[in-house]
């Protein structure tokens, strides 16, 4: 009997190994797509290790998965780090929801006064709190405009379930798009 349990504990120690290096090596490699998705099978087992969430976080939010984002940034209070991270955390939540009622309801934001970061969402939010932006359509909902050398284009994809998307295109017409729901 204790020779079956302590076989399962190695076993399931060594894929939890496993699941970390592929997750350092993913992120290492900028891969933060692959290394969030990796992050959340390891998230749950680590829920009190905060550098370990803040770096999950970090590969979830360049990844664009907001809603993984959310649920990491409760997690972060113990250390001042971790607390920076979670206020990074929430406020990109907070701004990518602040977008999706401006888009669909034309909700004014103009009042509200938010720390920004270099991400999309942030970028956006910025646009239209100062409402430094220009309406291209009414139907649906498409605004555009510009941010250093950058040109962004907002609205909302009725063919994919409602979502909002952000398209960026940078001084090279490359085109990178960003999609939340």
């Amino acid at each position: 009997m204790y020779k079956k349990i302590l076989f399962i504990l190695v076993i399931v120690t060594s894929l939890s190994a496993s699941n970390y290096d592929d997750f350092f090596r993913e992120y290492q490699k900028n891969n933060f797509t692959r290394a969030c998705k990796i992050g959340k099978k390891i998230y749950s087992h680590n829920e009190r290790d905060e550098k370990l969430l803040s770096v999950i976080g970090k590969a979830c939010l360049k990844a664009d998965y907001i809603s993984t984002v959310g649920t990491i940034q409760s997690r972060l209070r113990t250390t001042k780090e971790a607390r920076v991270n979670s206020v990074i955390f929430s406020t990109v939540v907070l701004q990518k929801r602040l977008i999706y009622q401006f888009m669909y309801d034309g909700t004014d934001i103009s009042t509200l006064a938010l720390p920004v970061f270099d991400h999309p969402l942030s970028h956006t939010f910025v646009a239209i709190r100062d409402k430094d932006y220009k309406v291209t359509s009414t139907s649906p909902k498409t605004i555009e405009f510009d941010v250093g050398d950058e040109h962004y284009k907002v609205y909302i994809d009725k063919n994919d379930s409602g979502r909002i998307v952000i398209e960026v295109k940078d001084k090279n017409n490359k085109i990178t798009t960003h999609r939340y729901l």
